[in-house]
C-alpha cells in the first residue's frame, strides 16, 4: 500500500473515532429526583419484607412512604454509596435512549435516618393510672416498616411514615384493618382503644426500655414494654 494512502486511512481512522466520541458525549441527557429505600430487599414491601439485593426508588420530589418500585439486579447508580438505614433523596443523570436502570450521580440532596430499628420487635401495653386497660399486643417490622395490631376485638397492618429521633407517623397507609362488631357489641370500651395508632405523634424509649406514644400536645397515650 502506498504510504500516501497509508497516511490517508490512518487519518481517516483517527477523524471517525473524533466523531463517535463526539456524538457519544453529545446524547441528550436529562436529570431527574429520586428517592432510595432504606433497606436492599428481594421482595415487596407488603406483607412481608425480605432482606435482599434489589434496591427500591421512587420518581417523587416528596417522599411517599408508601410507594416503592422494586429495581433489577441490573440497576446502578454511578457514583452513589449506599448505606442501609437512611432515606436517600438523589438527583441523578441518564441519557434519554439509554435503559432506565443506569444513573449516574449528581447530588445528595437529603439523606435521612430511619429511626425505626430503635423500636423494632414485639411489645405489649402496660396499665397506666386512671386509664381503661385490656391486652393490646403491637410488632414493628424495620424491613417492610409496618405496624401490626393485634388484641381483644381489633387486628390491622399499617405501613409507618417518618420515624425520627421523637416524630413518628404510626399510620401513613393502612393495609388491614379488622374488627369483630359480635366482640364489640360485648366490649364497648375497646371502640376507642387502638385510637393511638392514628393520634400519635411522638414517642420515646425510656430508661426502663418502655416505648412510650405521646399525642401531639405530649399526652401519653400508651405505654409497652417487649413482649416476651
Amino acid at each position: 500500500m502506498p504510504v500516501w494512502d497509508k497516511l490517508f486511512e490512518m487519518k481517516a481512522s483517527k477523524y471517525l473515532c473524533l466523531f463517535l466520541a463526539i456524538l457519544f458525549s453529545c446524547a441528550e441527557k436529562e436529570t431527574k429526583i429520586i428517592w432510595v429505600y432504606p433497606y436492599l430487599l428481594n421482595s415487596e414491601l407488603y406483607p412481608n419484607a425480605e432482606a435482599g439485593i434489589f434496591f427500591l426508588t421512587q420518581d417523587n420530589e416528596e417522599l411517599d412512604y408508601s410507594k416503592w418500585k422494586r429495581q433489577s439486579e441490573s440497576f446502578e447508580i454511578k457514583g452513589f454509596k449506599f448505606e442501609e438505614g437512611y432515606f436517600y433523596k438523589l438527583k441523578v443523570e441518564y441519557e434519554v435512549d439509554q435503559p432506565s436502570q443506569k444513573f449516574k450521580l449528581k447530588s445528595i440532596l437529603e439523606k435521612q435516618k430511619d429511626w425505626i430499628r430503635s423500636i423494632e420487635g414485639t411489645w405489649q401495653n402496660i396499665s397506666i393510672p386512671e386509664q381503661p386497660y385490656f391486652p393490646i399486643f403491637i410488632r414493628i417490622q424495620k424491613l417492610s416498616r409496618t405496624l401490626e395490631t393485634y388484641g381483644g376485638c381489633f387486628k390491622g397492618i399499617t405501613g409507618m411514615g417518618e420515624v425520627g429521633e421523637r416524630k413518628i407517623q404510626l399510620a401513613h397507609t393502612y393495609y388491614r384493618l379488622e374488627a369483630d362488631k359480635i366482640c364489640l357489641g360485648q366490649n364497648p370500651i375497646q371502640e376507642g382503644s387502638f385510637s393511638f395508632v392514628q393520634s400519635t405523634t411522638q414517642y420515646q424509649l425510656t430508661p426502663d426500655n418502655f416505648l412510650e406514644f405521646f399525642d401531639e400536645k405530649g399526652k401519653l397515650l400508651i405505654r409497652f414494654k417487649p413482649s416476651e
